[in-house]
């Protein structure tokens, strides 16, 4: 079999993808970097239960209670556009996946604890959330 050799359209071709690579790249960082006012939400089970700003400069603590009577608490920080949630009791969050997630402050990045059905998202706006309501909830 006689050997193949690379030919100038071979490099163009591989340069237009590399190209197009990079460029989408960049316009994803520059489009992340190009939010507004950001705003966390925080559901317990399937019901949204706050709505915190996530103004740049701005560190807090917001602390809710959850469980079949209220009688559990978790608490979430907001450090300069981001958030995460504090770690809870092996008792209550065995795996505690949820706080190992860290600090999340992309809008396609989200909190999730399981076993406590709570999540955290984002959202830009506060206006007409219709669209991002939930399609379907499995337990």
């Amino acid at each position: 079999m006689p050997a193949m050799k690379i030919k100038i359209a071979d490099y163009i071709i591989v340069g237009i993808i590399l190209f197009s690579g990079l460029a989408g790249l960049w316009f994803n960082v520059q489009e992340a970097g190009a939010v507004g006012q950001k705003y966390a939400v925080i559901y317990l089970e399937n019901e949204q239960i706050a709505e915190l700003s996530l103004t740049p400069g701005v560190v807090s603590e917001y602390t809710f209670n959850f469980g079949p009577s209220g009688e559990y608490t978790a608490k979430v920080e907001i450090d300069d556009g981001k958030i995460r949630m504090l770690p809870m009791g092996e008792d209550l969050c065995p795996r505690g996946i949820c706080a190992h997630t860290g600090w999340i402050n992309y809008s396609y990045e989200s909190i999730v604890c399981l076993p406590n059905q709570i999540r955290i998202a984002f959202v830009e706006d506060t206006l007409e959330r219709d669209d991002l309501d939930l399609d379907g909830v499995t337990y």
